[in-house]
């Protein structure tokens, strides 16, 4: 069977079209994929400084609370000392006042520091809760963008889905799968011409018998080499094709038998 090749080239148009269409609805969601991937690890490294930050104020509220505690003992002990009588009491009780106002002093010293430390990090769990708050914000925003341009991209697929619809009609199932492959992998070219015995998609020369039937036009033809859906068209070629395949037609030849000079007939090729 033939088919007609000015219905092919708009079918091809066509189908180019839908499938950069196709291609541009599987590219929107990526920029918001990233852009969750990276609110993902922001909060996961917030989360991390906020439990740190917890572990570090215990650890402060618990230096704290030893510290106020050993200066209550060593208070304590001061009154003791105070109201004591006996040398050797004397001497312990003042040995641990002593004690307790280094350890008051070494508590003290970590409790500031531990505490700036704290300050430092609760800083920078500001930052990171800001920075949550504002990619949370891109990504809805991307969202939102990303609906309305699946729906007009969607809305333009339908469209051209029932233009191919109506085009591909009376084509048959086979052909038209392997059409549709050729047009997505060559780059929206699927049907091209014969010049002579020249496919115009790869430009490779085609064996003469097949570039005769593709001008018959009795079935579906595809290139060999590149796949392409062809058809004959009129070109400078066929006269170079013809030459090639007859020769110098111009030549006579002697007839042994006879001795009558004729024009070799070899059939041509091309002929319908």
């Amino acid at each position: 069977m033939s088919i007609d090749y000015d219905t092919l080239k708009k079918l091809q148009t066509v189908l180019a079209d839908y499938f950069q269409i196709e291609d541009r609805i599987m590219e929107i969601p990526k920029d918001l994929k990233d852009k969750e991937e990276v609110l993902q690890k922001t909060k996961m490294d917030y989360l991390e400084q906020h439990n740190k930050c917890e572990l570090i104020k215990r650890d402060v509220d618990a230096i704290w609370e030893k510290y106020v505690q050993t200066g209550a003992e060593r208070e304590e002990k001061e009154r003791q000392i105070e109201n004591t009588t006996l040398s050797r009491e004397f001497e312990n009780l003042n040995r641990e006042i002593e004690q307790d106002k280094k350890t008051e002093g070494a508590l003290l010293k970590s409790y500031n520091a531990k505490k700036k430390y704290l300050e430092d990090l609760q800083v920078k769990l500001e930052v990171s809760s800001m920075m949550v708050d504002e990619q949370e914000g891109e990504v809805n925003e991307e969202k939102e963008k990303n609906e309305h341009l699946l729906a007009e991209q969607e809305a333009l697929l339908e469209e051209k889905k029932k233009e191919r619809d109506r085009l591909s009609k009376g084509i048959p199932d086979e052909i038209l799968f392997k059409f549709e492959r050729i047009i997505r992998s060559k780059g929206g070219t699927g049907v091209v011409p014969v010049h002579g015995i020249i496919c115009q998609g790869c430009y490779m020369e085609l064996p003469e018998q097949f570039a005769n039937d593709v001008r018959r036009d009795e079935e579906v033809h595809f290139c060999p080499y590149c796949s392409r859906v062809l058809y004959y068209e009129e070109s400078e070629e066929d006269e170079r094709a013809d030459e090639r395949i007859h020769g110098d037609v111009s030549i006579e030849e002697e007839v042994s038998d006879g001795g009558e000079a004729f024009i070799s007939s070899e059939e041509n090729l091309f002929d319908d």
